[in-house]
């Protein structure tokens, strides 16, 4: 059995080197000092942009940075996907997600409802792995390249400044009898 595998700690620079906005309705990306663990965590705003989405988000390449290999660890569908995720306000999002997998096309989507979501402020989050969201053919364990985080919102027009996320994990769950 294996123990938490951090996928990404969210501890960018300041300038978050190696991140990507998702489109120009998410501006502000930098690494925020208001934290849970590390230095930084990631942070970015959703505006009302020319992209006209009801996203945020930013994604980076992970496999340049480690080396990810799940399929070595016998992941099973009742594992949780963890992070954290901070919002001044959830009156406008649908919900959070991070996005796991080869590249932009081929990933699982670890959601979180705002139903679910406890307050503004930070949140912890966790999703069965067996409860993702397929996207295209889904993730490859043995070769996980590509990491997003990000937020839906109810509407384009919605906005929000100073999200934040941090630290993506898989995390093992021991199933006991009842």
């Amino acid at each position: 059995m294996y123990s938490k595998l951090v996928i990404d700690d969210m501890n960018p620079d300041v300038a978050a080197t190696g991140w990507t906005a998702l489109g120009n309705d998410t501006t502000g990306l930098l690494g925020s000092t208001t934290r849970l663990f590390d230095e930084h965590s990631l942070e970015f705003d959703k505006v009302n942009g020319a992209a006209g989405t009801v996203y945020a988000g930013a994604y980076k390449t992970i496999g340049s940075t480690k080396d990810v290999d799940l399929e070595q660890q016998d992941i099973e569908p009742w594992d949780k996907v963890t992070f954290s995720c901070y919002l001044g306000a959830i009156t406008a999002v649908a919900n959070v997600f991070v996005r796991i997998g080869t590249d932009s096309s081929n990933y699982l989507e670890f959601s979180v409802a705002d139903s679910t979501l406890q307050t503004a402020g930070w949140n912890f989050c966790d999703v069965a792995v067996g409860d993702a969201i397929l996207g295209g053919t889904g993730w490859d364990p043995s070769n996980l390249t590509y990491l997003m985080v990000g937020v839906e919102f109810d509407a384009e027009s919605d906005t929000l400044a100073n999200i934040r996320f941090e630290r993506v994990a898989v995390v093992p769950v021991t199933l006991t009898r009842a």
